[in-house]
């Protein structure tokens, strides 16, 4: 059975990390490190809004079986593993997501993870308040479905209106990163990216990368 239809708003989630614990189906359970206060594994025409998620490894998880996600008025802060690069404020992999209206923090102290990670077709950024971050926006190749890389939609991304910041000791210079982190460049993004009406702000005293392109497609 394939959920559908479905609205999550007014909730504030956290604390969905190592050292904290639930009692779930197996008692006494302790958070993984890459746990996430929404994590969708499947479904169809879902709406997050309203949702402040924070203090956990991952913030927003979506599956590759995921179609028409709207990610709409959420705050999206603190996430992430110290030491680690691989848990992120926002980690989403659909068909067709859009994301509007939100404001995306800092992750926690010493944690390297992206603060939007994407690996959609048909992704959507606009009017976006999105700060720190090793990147503020990570758009790399789907990885779950090949059904993705081959949709229409995956050659066309578009980034708009959103205000993008990068600070000093941030990690990564890079505030954009567009094509792929899996190695198999054929999967990567291509296509056209649409990216205008955005405001970038950094205080880096070095090199500021503001667009990286993983391959020359």
């Amino acid at each position: 059975t394939m959920p559908a239809h479905i609205v999550i708003e007014g909730l504030s989630l956290r604390s969905a990390r190592p050292p904290f614990s639930f009692t779930g189906r197996d008692g006494l359970t302790d958070y993984s490190s890459n746990a996430a206060l929404v994590y969708i594994e499947k479904g169809e025409h879902i709406v997050l809004r309203d949702l402040e998620l924070h203090d956990s490894g991952n913030g927003l998880f979506a599956g590759s079986q995921t179609t028409d996600l709207l990610v709409e008025g959420c705050s999206l802060h603190g996430n992430g593993i110290e030491g680690s690069y691989y848990e992120h404020n926002n980690y989403t992999e659909a068909l067709d997501i859009v994301f509007q209206f939100n404001r995306f923090g800092p992750l926690r102290a010493d944690c390297g993870g992206n603060n939007l990670k994407d690996r959609s077709a048909g992704l959507v950024v606009r009017y976006n308040w999105i700060e720190g971050g090793n990147r503020q926006l990570d758009l790399v190749d789907a990885e779950g479905s090949s059904e993705l890389v081959n949709h229409p939609h995956y050659a066309r991304t578009l980034v708009y209106g959103n205000v993008l910041i990068e600070a000093e000791g941030e990690g990564n210079s890079q505030i954009i990163h567009y094509g792929g982190d899996s190695g198999t460049t054929a999967d990567y993004r291509k296509g056209l990216l649409l990216l205008y009406n955005n405001t970038i702000v950094s205080t880096r005293t070095g090199n500021t990368t503001l667009l990286r392109l993983s391959s020359d497609g």
